[in-house]
């Protein structure tokens, strides 16, 4: 009995079917543009897992920890979520403690801390088993009422603050850092100084650049001041500028010469300091989020690096690990990455 045409074509398919290297082994067809554009582009920045630590040397850190305050009092005029809010202050905390114990740092300098009584709460509430001392010099930033504060698990002998000024080019202002806070110890048989810094914030503003040269001519003094008396230095903390040798991720270029200016202090370039910076890969050289179109996400362009662990040269000698710790999402804890390094030190 003779097919008909439709059935005839039908035989043929399911017999072409049957074939080896026909059919159903073919690849599927490449997805449209359409569906592409359906699924979003990758995300520019997926937090990472928890750094692992792979020597036992000295750990040294900054954290601008995006105004750890209580909640309670006068707050300044700076607005931030949890300002006149303790419960929201207490969530806060928590995630600031949650990311120190995670960087379990001996030595770590703090940014935008309101005072030490916030400090003993956080470390009651959080981290009373991790040892730490506090280190805390009121400053003189009426403004924000933010200051500069060291955990430590180190013995210090002495903290202090630089009220320093310098002329701002240009005109007969003189201008300081009210963000400070200096402090003397010794790391094996070398004696150190530690110089946490917080400086006028916006880097790519001009109006800014000439006030925040003369904080980094500041800085350089004390950096100098130092040297003079035997002593390595470490220079860390929101610096709120780019380096001019080691550009970010973004590829952010200063507008000042604060990182140069500090790097530089000393009679010659044999004691210049080191930025940390340079030891990690490109892609890895950021420490804040910047959200520049305020959409609360964090977009290709937004990551930068203006936090800094600068070194002197004995002491940059002695780094076995640097780590940017970038295991949080910015949007919902602080706006800034820890930044970690490691020392050799007896």
């Amino acid at each position: 009995m003779s097919l008909r045409r439709p059935a005839r074509l039908l035989l043929v398919l399911l017999i072409a079917l049957s074939l080896p290297g026909t059919g159903c082994h073919q690849p599927p067809p490449p997805p449209s543009s359409a569906a592409t554009d359906a699924a979003g582009p990758a995300p520019a920045f997926t937090p990472e897992p928890p750094p692992v630590f792979a020597t036992d040397g000295l750990r040294i850190a900054t954290l601008n920890t995006a105004f750890l305050f209580d909640g309670y009092g006068d707050e300044g005029q700076a607005s931030f979520p949890h300002q006149g809010n303790p419960d929201l202050a207490r969530r806060h905390r928590d995630r600031i403690a949650a990311l120190l114990r995670m960087i379990d740092a001996d030595l770590v300098m703090l940014q935008e801390v309101e005072h030490e009584r916030v400090l003993e709460r956080l470390l009651a509430e959080s981290l009373s088993d991790l040892g730490y001392r506090i280190h805390f010099v009121e400053g003189n930033d009426t403004f924000t009422g933010q200051d500069v504060a060291l955990l430590s698990r180190l013995p210090v002998d002495q903290i202090g603050r630089t009220d320093r000024r310098a002329r701002v080019e240009g005109s007969r202002q003189t201008y300081g850092v009210s963000k400070n806070l200096y402090a003397r110890l010794y790391l094996g048989e070398t004696p150190v100084t530690l110089i946490g810094v917080h400086l006028l914030a916006r880097p790519l503003d001009p109006e800014r650049r000439a006030r925040r040269e003369a904080q980094a001519e500041v800085i350089r003094t004390l950096v100098v001041q130092e040297q003079q008396a035997g002593r390595a230095v470490i220079v860390l903390g929101d610096f709120n500028d780019y380096d001019d040798a080691v550009p970010d991720r973004s590829g952010n270029r200063p507008i000042t010469d604060v990182l140069a200016r500090i790097k530089a202090a000393g009679p010659g370039p044999e004691d210049d300091l080191h930025n940390v910076l340079a030891d990690v890969p490109p892609a890895e050289r950021f420490t804040a989020h910047y959200d520049r179109d305020d959409d609360g996400t964090v977009d290709e362009g937004e990551l930068t690096a203006i936090d800094h662990i600068l070194l002197s040269p004995a002491l940059y000698r002695l780094v076995r690990e640097v780590h940017y710790v970038q295991a949080h999402d910015p949007t919902t804890s602080t706006d800034h990455f820890p930044v970690v390094v490691v020392l050799d030190v007896e």
